[in-house]
């Protein structure tokens, strides 16, 4: 199934996917910093460390069957509304970090999840389109994963 380009999409070059969240932003910031409930819905195998030296470790297994590490480094951090890291897979074809911001806003009854990602420009051509649409599926899975788990809760 083809999905839709999403407003503020700009296929190979950056994605923005959003989701509104049951919760406040202060009850939602825990699952994107903690460990235990970022392996219900990010990974499956998470390490993390926030703060301002802060970073994760983040293990799982592509649609394809593939594993994939990545690492991401902190850049910027306003708990509990704003997380920017730089994020890369630890394979070859991926020779530079993308840009990744986690943001909460307050939306009634609850709260809104940006994630803004991009840099994907900067990655070879013949893998950059690729990869990028690979995180678009990604993230509108995960994003789905995170709003059934703050939900059931």
């Amino acid at each position: 199934m083809v999905e839709d380009i999403w407003q503020g999409d700009v296929p190979g070059v950056q994605l923005r996917c959003r989701q509104q969240l049951a919760g406040p932003v202060e009850d939602v910031w825990p699952w994107l910093t903690t460990t235990e409930r970022l392996e219900r819905w990010l990974a499956h195998r998470v390490q993390a460390d926030v703060g301002v030296q802060g970073a994760l470790l983040l293990e799982s297994v592509d649609e394809a069957g593939t594993a994939l590490r990545e690492e991401a480094t902190t850049l910027e951090l306003e708990a509990p509304h704003r997380w920017v890291l730089a994020l890369q897979q630890t394979e070859p074809r991926w020779p530079v970090a993308t840009r990744l911001t986690l943001e909460l806003s307050p939306m009634e009854p609850g709260c809104e999840l940006s994630v803004y990602q991009t840099g994907f420009a900067h990655l070879p051509l013949s893998d950059g389109l690729t990869i990028w649409e690979s995180y678009r599926r990604r993230w509108r899975i995960a994003l789905a994963q995170l709003a059934k788990a703050i939900a059931e809760s």
